[in-house]
């Protein structure tokens, strides 16, 4: 396409480093962290095709989730800006070293608010019309999410119902169904699964980002299955190490993916 696409891409869960301040406190291991991240989705979603670059977190959403919001602590949960336990209900950190006060508010104004600074200018620049949440899923559901042991579709879209409507009137309900089915439809030729290969759905309770950004911007959460690349041919769970290649040509169905959708949208 000629011009760029008015999106903004986000990626809050695609990073695996410790922050320093954490570092040698914690109780997992790499491998622990790699599977709690969203696996290759900054490779995947490292569009050149919109309007600003996609905007990711370097580090664990273990250790600092942009997803939640900030006050969001232990002990009032176990799954908030700073993890208790892992999705395969593992301590993070080792015991009584989670981070007090002081240390989560350093922790806070070095990684956490930054994110959303740079999402908050992006938005502000007004030429994007929509905020797109980047994430990978696992094939199945983990033990602690409300699809436990359930197979999950190649790419699922959600999207906050109560947000108003989007551009050209449509609403972001009609938005996450079109993405979806795009992109689904693109992926069934690069892998499969025995539940349904796409769906959009309401999302459910936790998600900051689309609360947060929904109030002023069509918010839609897009996710790949990381059984397109988790898998003997592209993934090697020694090195934990996936086939860039194979990534990138993922990355080019999203490309094009997200230019079909914008295109049909712009035309509904």
């Amino acid at each position: 396409m000629s011009r760029r696409l008015p999106l903004l891409l986000v990626i809050p869960h695609g990073g695996r480093e410790i922050p320093d301040e954490l570092s040698g406190y914690e109780n997992v291991s790499a491998a622990d962290i790699f599977f709690e991240s969203d696996a290759g989705a900054e490779i995947i979603y490292d569009t050149e095709t919109t309007m600003e670059r996609p905007i990711s977190a370097s580090v664990s959403k273990l250790f600092v989730d942009p997803d939640r919001e900030f006050s969001q602590l232990h002990p009032g949960t176990t799954d908030g800006v700073i993890k208790m336990i892992t999705s395969m209900n593992r301590e993070v950190f080792r015991k009584n070293c989670y981070p007090d006060e002081i240390a989560i508010s350093n922790i806070l104004d070095r990684y956490y608010f930054p994110f959303h600074e740079a999402v908050r200018e992006a938005v502000n620049r007004r030429k994007i019309k929509m905020l797109i949440e980047c994430h990978t899923h696992a094939a199945v559901g983990p033990l602690n999410s409300d699809d436990a042991g359930m197979p999950r579709p190649l790419v699922i879209t959600s999207y906050a119902p109560h947000t108003g409507p989007g551009s050209a009137g449509r609403s972001v309900a009609d938005a996450a169904m079109e993405l979806s089915a795009i992109t689904g439809k693109l992926m069934m030729k690069e892998g499969d699964t025995v539940a349904e290969k796409f769906r959009a759905e309401a999302a459910g309770t936790g998600g900051y980002i689309m609360k947060l950004y929904g109030e002023s911007i069509p918010v839609i959460r897009l996710s790949v299955s990381r059984a397109l690349f988790l898998n003997d041919r592209d993934f090697s769970i020694n090195e934990l190490d996936i086939d860039r290649s194979r990534l990138l040509r993922l990355g080019r169905i999203i490309s094009s993916g997200l230019e079909k959708f914008c295109s049909r949208f712009r035309q509904g």
